[in-house]
């Protein structure tokens, strides 16, 4: 009981507001694509918010805790990454899990559906894991190649190998389309 009341008083709490602020700043700012991550990579809707909270309750406990995070955007990202991974680890032995995986491998569409703008989102959801995270990434999270290499676990150069690739994957897609319209 004691421990309970030394470890109240020691607490500061001007510096939880500010700490929620940087929190709450990074919610606002990144909270979407983290969101987005974690569809991108296979989780539901209620799986990526939950990734999203995960996400930053630990931010917010490594902060609390007085832990130096050199970049924060990265960190969260790989901490998101790694939540959804684990997920998948877990989910493999229920039979949903696979059904939804598999219904990403459907055949592309004849055409490309046209509201306001084009999406290449559906076309990158058909990549291999790797190819996938890494563009959505790079170019929906702006996140640099040292940035993805890190939430991904691996070389800067790797990452820009996997966009590479990824690129080259779908110039094939729209390639083989071409093809097929003449």
């Amino acid at each position: 009981m004691q421990v309970a009341q030394d470890l109240v008083s020691a607490f500061d709490p001007a510096s939880t507001d500010a700490l929620e602020g940087r929190i709450a700043d990074l919610y606002e700012r990144r909270g979407r694509e983290l969101w987005g991550l974690a569809r991108r990579l296979g989780a539901s809707d209620e799986q990526a918010a939950d990734v999203v909270q995960e996400a930053h309750l630990r931010l917010w406990h490594e902060l609390h805790r007085g832990a130096a995070i050199a970049d924060i955007d990265a960190w969260t990202f790989r901490v998101a990454y790694r939540l959804v991974m684990d997920q998948h680890r877990l989910g493999r032995r229920v039979q949903g899990i696979v059904t939804r995986l598999t219904s990403l491998r459907q055949e592309p569409p004849t055409a490309i559906a046209v509201d306001d703008e084009m999406s290449l989102w559906p076309y990158v959801d058909r990549l291999p894991a790797r190819e996938r995270t890494t563009l959505y990434l790079h170019y929906r999270a702006d996140l640099t190649f040292e940035q993805v290499g890190h939430v991904m676990g691996v070389a800067p150069g790797t990452a820009r190998t996997y966009a590479s690739r990824g690129v080259e994957r779908l110039r094939g897609m729209f390639a083989d389309q071409g093809e097929v319209a003449r």
